[in-house]
């Protein structure tokens, strides 16, 4: 008896689903493809349909009441889901509401996760069909609720996940379709720029190239991460900026660099000379700001690039700041970058360009002692930098062109012979330190060359000095301290004494 009442009340619930499952709100069991909702600019795709079936023969023959236990929690569940459903399509209920009484929760991460979002996907399916003048979309429904930034990451991560790979990857063409945002809008909703250079390893960034590229092909546009960056970060400035951050960062290095080489590229397509970057990366201002500034590799960086492109018009990063700020005060800047740890690297650089575009403008070893101006620090130029740039130009000069040009000639050549002279028995005097132990050599190999050319401390007076053989006794000071010192070399040299004695008339 209690079997048959059983049966009894099996069959009339199945039967009574079936009639609601066979109304004309039948409800469309969603599969993944569903997730693609209706939009103005994406074709419906319909769910498959599967109706309950109301005839079994394997039901029939092996029917239990566990399995029709079964049965009716099951149809009560999908009766619920449905009555549900058409509740909330009578209400009009918009679909962040709707996904409010789902319960899916404040985490978008979790929510791609739960099989809900098939009932909301089926949902929207179902309401665009009732309310075609008023579509929803699930990614609309999803950024509304979340956020555009949330929503983007998650669905960057969610694509790894291979349970939801398939939802996740319509809802992110499905994103690109409805977004009607200009590439800065998105990066701008992508919120990129709080990330400075870290947005280069961040998955947020596959969802800007994703969307650069959908707008390329949409529209046969020329947007491009470069142009987009640019924009986002405030100018070329200051994304040149990021980008030499960023390659410092293990992570960001490659992306980093990827970018750098498309802005180059942006820059050459547009035909910027090396002095236009120079102002672009806003290095013009001030040449001791400049040196220190990392964008000063991008400018180096450009060059080489421009070079390639104009192997007849060739420039350099120092020739650039030359031409700009001028000779004295880059070799000046130079000069203090050297002894700064943070810009020495990049002074080291541009002292070996130098040395190069002197040689090929055609500069000989005297004018670089006069461009140095080094004649007019008188016995100082001992201690100063420039002594060792002329020194090292010297010998650049002659590794290109076997010469044997010494550091000696170069400075007899600029000074004179005498004024030399002086100079570096000043230098010996009062140099102090490294200063005063190169003024010794020097000033030794002077006077080797006068015993060759067989001078004598009468000599030195008389064809240096200009003295009258005659009247010695009326040489200057200097000239009798030149005379006497190198009467000193000459006796060591030839272990002869010679006095001198003026001549009488």
């Amino acid at each position: 008896m209690r079997l048959t009442s059983f049966l009894v009340l099996a069959t009339t619930a199945l039967l009574a689903f079936v009639d609601i499952v066979s109304a004309e709100t039948t409800i469309t069991r969603n599969t993944p493809a569903a997730i693609h909702s209706n939009s103005d600019n994406v074709n419906e795709l319909s769910a498959p349909k599967r109706m309950l079936r109301t005839h079994d023969e394997d039901y029939e023959e092996r029917a239990g009441p566990e399995k029709l236990t079964g049965l009716i929690t099951s149809g009560a569940a999908k009766m619920a889901d449905s009555d549900m459903l058409n509740s909330h399509l009578l209400l009009k209920t918009n679909g962040v509401q709707f996904l409010k009484e789902l319960k899916l929760g404040d985490d978008i991460a979790t929510a791609l996760q739960s099989s809900k979002m098939d009932t909301l996907a089926t949902y929207v399916n179902l309401f665009n069909k009732k309310h075609p003048d008023s579509k929803i979309s699930v990614i609309r429904t999803l950024t509304a609720h979340y956020g555009d930034d949330a929503v983007a990451r998650a669905l960057v991560v969610a694509t790894e996940n291979g349970n939801t790979v398939e939802r996740v990857s319509q809802l992110r063409r499905d994103q690109l379709v409805d977004c009607q945002k200009s590439v800065d809008d998105v990066f701008n909703l992508l919120k990129l720029r709080d990330n400075d250079y870290a947005a280069l390893s961040t998955r947020k960034l596959e969802v800007l190239e994703d969307y650069i590229r959908f707008v390329n092909t949409k529209t046969n546009g020329q947007e491009s991460l470069a142009k987009a960056f640019t924009a986002g970060f405030g100018g070329e400035r200051n994304v040149a900026l990021i980008l030499r951050a960023a390659t410092t960062d293990t992570f960001a290095r490659k992306k980093a660099l990827e970018l750098e080489d498309s802005l180059i590229k942006l820059w050459l397509s547009s035909g910027y000379k090396p002095e236009r970057v120079l102002k672009t990366l806003r290095l013009d201002k001030d040449i001791t700001r400049a040196l220190k500034n990392v964008n000063l590799w991008t400018l180096g960086k450009y060059i080489t690039a421009f070079n390639t492109n104009h192997p007849n018009n060739k420039m350099s990063t120092f020739g650039t700041l030359t031409a700009h700020y001028g000779d004295d005060d880059v070799l000046e800047a130079l000069r203090s970058a050297m002894r700064a740890l943070d810009t020495k690297k990049m002074a080291i650089r541009l002292q070996t360009e130098q040395l190069d575009d002197w040689f090929t403008s055609g500069k000989s070893v005297d004018d670089v002692f006069n461009l140095l101006k080094l004649g007019d620090d008188g016995f100082a130029f001992i201690s100063s930098p420039k002594l060792d740039r002329l020194d090292d130009y010297i010998k650049f000069v002659n590794s290109k062109a076997s010469g044997q040009t010494t550091l000696l000639q170069a400075l007899k050549s600029g000074f004179g012979e005498r004024e030399l002279a002086v100079n570096l028995v000043q230098a010996n005097t009062y140099a102090r330190g490294s200063a005063g132990a190169k003024a010794k050599p020097l000033q030794e190999a002077q006077f080797t060359q006068w015993l060759d050319e067989g001078y004598d401390s009468i000599s030195v007076l008389t064809k240096l000095f200009k003295v009258d053989e005659t009247k010695l006794n009326t040489a200057s000071m200097m000239g009798e301290t030149v005379a006497s010192q190198f009467k000193q070399f000459y006796e060591k040299a030839n272990g002869v004494s010679t006095k001198v004695e003026p001549r009488r008339s």
